[in-house]
């Protein structure tokens, strides 16, 4: 069966040579950048240093009042929380300009869609909300992200993609991070899942995570490798593991035009 095959770049001569090709139009710290033709956009939804340090009582809360924010251990960058308004509001307009600013029908992935992690967010607003529904945290959390993928959904022509963090386990995707797949599927096409590592020196815990998740979901996704600085060899051989389970294998951030192609061979020699 053929795969399919892209890579996540932020090099234009790679977005012209292969597609798909993601395009990050936001990112988590902040930053925004054009939308590129014939690419496919990618916005990091709610996770913002920029907007987290103008309004900090946007941070999501968690046990004990930890904030999800580069002051805690755990955290990369700073997470919104999807409960607000305001921010969903906010993540709707990067959605919006990224759709108008690219090629009709390229389509939208949808990142950081989540809750950051189990427990987040407790937040007044959120305890408010639920209290107001009659739900616990947990379904709150779930509804909020089913009903923002579906308002991003009415937006978008083509496929609208939607990354995964790389937890397969039963109900952890839910209890950590509001996101219940079963209840995405009539919006999402295809599921992203980041399987990273700087060298893949071994493969027997890829394979494990990618098959877990053929198990687990209903609808595609792809499994995306980190690339930049990986031995081209190791690089190989991930993509062949994951591309065993998943419908295709995205590369990101390689720099490399000439590794990008080889792994894409060696793809079409196992696979078609």
């Amino acid at each position: 069966m053929a795969k399919g095959f892209g890579v996540v770049t932020r090099y234009p001569r790679h977005a012209e040579a292969v597609r798909p090709a993601f395009w990050e139009v936001k990112d988590v710290g902040g930053a925004r950048r054009a939308p590129r033709p014939g690419t496919v956009p990618m916005v990091s939804c709610f996770g913002d240093n920029r907007v987290a340090r103008a309004h900090p009582d946007w941070v999501q809360v968690g046990p004990g009042g930890m904030r999800a924010d580069r002051t805690a251990p755990y955290f990369d960058w700073d997470a919104l929380c999807p409960t607000r308004p305001e921010v969903r509001r906010l993540a709707l307009e990067w959605v919006a300009a990224a759709v108008a600013g690219g090629t009709p029908g390229t389509g939208l992935r949808l990142d950081d869609v989540t809750y950051a992690r189990e427990g987040f967010c407790q937040c007044a607003v959120c305890r408010a909300e639920a209290a107001a529904a009659g739900e616990d945290l947990d379904q709150l959390h779930a509804r909020v992200i089913r009903d923002f993928v579906r308002e991003v959904r009415a937006r978008v022509a083509g496929p609208l993609y939607f990354t995964l963090f790389p937890d397969p386990y039963p109900g952890r995707l839910e209890r950590r991070f509001g996101i219940r797949p079963a209840e995405l599927d009539p919006y999402v096409d295809v599921y992203v899942v980041p399987l990273y590592d700087l060298a893949y020196a071994t493969t027997y815990w890829l394979e494990v995570l990618a098959g877990a998740f053929a198990e687990r979901l209903a609808r595609p996704f792809w499994v995306e490798l980190y690339a930049l600085g990986v031995p081209e060899e190791r690089l190989v051989k991930a993509a062949l593991v994951a591309a065993t389970y998943a419908a295709g294998v995205l590369l990101a951030y390689g720099n490399r035009l000439e590794t990008i192609r080889r792994v894409e061979a060696a793809l079409r020699e196992r696979f078609g």
